[in-house]
This record gives structure tokens, sequence and C-alpha cells, in this order.
């Protein structure tokens, strides 16, 4: 049976953004989403290019107005602190809304003097410890599949096709073995999205000069290094709504990043998708692989699943989004605006989907 998108899947992600709609006044929304100025206290940060990364106040007013326009309380919170605090002095419970909603837009920047490992986990346990819905996935799979080397073994154990996978953490080395010389591999950051750490440079085939070359790249972006097996192919971005029952919507492929090329970090700021124009039946592979790797994590909302497509057309999961970019300009309103939603019925959808699965809406 078909996984992807049927008629009846796009009434029912219609269905849900009607509901959030229809029962709007009853809804607080809660933006938390860090800022640039925080690398004025973690200098460290530039290293990731936090502040590029950083939406910017329009996108930000975007994401209130969409929510705002249908009478819905929605207010921007300037990273988790001021978040927490409109919580600890009990401001946010006195909101007489029934639904009660965080967007989690924390959780990049980790390194030497910048944030820890596992802070996008924070935003949620936060919203459980006081009885709010976090959108999309919860604690534990915002702290594991962050790690892309953890996921990456993760998903090897369940027979799920990956590149090879290995982990430089220095100053104590490698984690278990190097990749063998002749390998040919793609040196990256391990918690990091928007190819950070991935430059020109960062494909290589593997001899007497890896471990200057992984030391190089973890004291570039201050943070441990995952290399992985550089798979030549397609590179496909899969939707997938968990609401509870999963949806895939139409893949999308960066434009350009097919065969021997790569998407890098500086192709990340004015990166363009197109829809995937694969064959029916890749295409249902695809979205039946996504799906799997959905559950085998217990995702739920929205997540989108990165995968390698080789010349023998064989899956490659290379990486895991749990909080996939919403942006008129990203991969995920492009799949859905492909079934006729326009952005603001996108970003109530992705509310929405959480909702849903929370059973939190009524129906």
């Amino acid at each position: 049976m078909s996984v992807l998108a049927s008629p009846a899947d796009c009434r029912r992600l219609q269905a849900l953004e009607r509901a959030l709609v229809e029962q709007a006044d009853e809804l607080a929304f809660f933006l938390v989403y860090d800022r640039p100025e925080r690398e004025r206290e973690r200098p460290g940060l530039w290293r990731t290019y936090f502040a590029q990364r950083c939406l910017s106040d329009q996108q930000l007013q975007t994401k209130l107005d969409a929510f705002r326009s249908v009478g819905a309380y929605a207010e921007l919170f300037s990273g988790e602190r001021a978040w927490i605090s409109a919580l600890a002095d009990g401001r946010l419970q006195r909101l007489p809304q029934r639904m009660k909603v965080a967007f989690n837009g924390i959780g990049w920047g980790v390194g030497t003097d910048g944030f820890m490992p596992g802070r996008k986990a924070l935003v949620p346990l936060v919203a459980d410890a006081y009885g709010i819905t976090c959108v999309n996935s919860d604690a534990h799979a915002c702290a594991v599949t962050v790690h892309k080397f953890h996921s990456s073994l993760v998903l090897d154990g369940l027979g799920v096709r990956v590149p090879r996978t290995w982990h430089y953490r220095p100053p104590h080395g490698w984690v278990g073995s190097a990749p063998e010389p002749g390998a040919r591999v793609i040196a990256k950051s391990t918690y990091e999205a928007w190819s950070v750490g991935v430059t020109e440079e960062s494909v290589f085939v593997v001899d007497d000069t890896l471990e200057d070359r992984v030391t190089a790249v973890a004291e570039r972006i201050g943070q441990a290094v995952t290399v992985q097996e550089f798979i030549v192919g397609r590179e496909v971005y899969v939707p997938v709504w968990a609401c509870p029952e999963p949806i895939v919507t139409p893949p999308v492929e960066p434009v350009g990043a097919r065969g021997e090329t790569f998407v890098t970090i500086e192709d990340s700021v004015t990166l363009q998708h197109q829809v995937f124009d694969g064959p029916p039946d890749l295409v249902e592979r695809l979205a039946a692989r996504a799906v799997a790797v959905v559950d085998a994590f217990g995702l739920y909302g929205l997540a989108r699943i990165d995968f390698r497509v080789d010349d023998q057309e064989r899956l490659w999961v290379f990486d895991i989004a749990i909080d996939p970019g919403v942006e008129d300009f990203g991969a995920a309103y492009l799949s859905l605006a492909e079934l006729g939603f326009d952005h603001p019925a996108f970003l109530r959808t992705v509310v929405a989907a959480t909702l849903g699965a929370k059973g939190v809406l009524r129906s």
C-alpha cells in the first residue's frame, strides 16, 4: 500500500489546519527562537554560523502573523531564558487559552565557548514540566537524532541503509575505528544543520593526512566531527507528517545537488529546491523508508528524512531533521505547496499536526 499522500491524506491535513483555525481563540502560541545577540554572550557561536542561521525579524513576524490573523494569541521569546522566566512567574499559565503550544526554535551552536550538546531537548522538557505542548518531536528525539554518529548507528543496527560512519572527538581521537585508506568520505559537524563544517575540501580520499584534516575541521567548528562514506548521487529530502498516522508529502531535492556535488555551508544560505522528479517506484520507496525512520525514533509532527540516491537507485539515509525549516523558501513548504497550501496555512498545519498527534485539537 502506498504511503505517499493520497487525496484523502491531503483532506486530512486540510482538516487539521481548519480545526486549528476554528479553535484559534483557544490557542496561545509561543515562538522560542535564538537571536543573533547570543554571540556576544558566547563568542564561540560564530564558528557554527550561528548569527547567519538565526531567522530575520521579518521571518519571525511572518510566523506570528500566520496565527494572529486567525485569532490566536502569539508571542515571540528571544531564546529559552525569556520563555522560561515567563513560565516561572506564572504569566503564561494565567493566559485563558486552553491550548498552550511552544515552537522549538533553539538548539544549535554546540561547541567550544558555545552551547552544550543536547540543548535542542530543553524546550520540550520545560514544556512538559509546565503542561505545554511542544511542536514536533519530544526531548529524547531532539537529543539523539541531532547526533549524526549515534543516529547512524541506531539506523544501521535496525537494517536501514546508511553510509559507513565514523566519529572523531578531539582530544581523544576516533571513537572505535577510523576509516580505512582509500575510502572516499565527507567530513561534517556532528550536531549542526545547514551543512556546517562542509566546505569544498570536505570530500576527500582517506590517506595519511586524515587525522590532520579532521582535526582542522574540529578546530574550525569547535566540536566533534562526523565522517561518512561519500555517496555519489542525488540528494533528496522527504517530509513526513506523523499526526499520528504518517503522511508523506512530495519529496524535494536541492537544485544542483546531484552526482559528485554536495551542499556546503555557503550553498545553504541561498539554497533553492525543486520537487523530486524520480520515477514513481523510487518515490514510493523513498516514502516507505522515510516512514520507517520516523517510526524507529518515534517522531511525530513534521520531520524530514534526507537521502542520497546512488546510480543503482539504492537509498542511503544520511540525516534526520526533527525540526526542518518552515520558511517559504524551504523544502518542507515546497512539498506542501505542491498540494495547494499557501505559506500561512502550511505554518498552521505544522502546529496542527502535533496537536492532532497529541489529541489536543477537538475534531
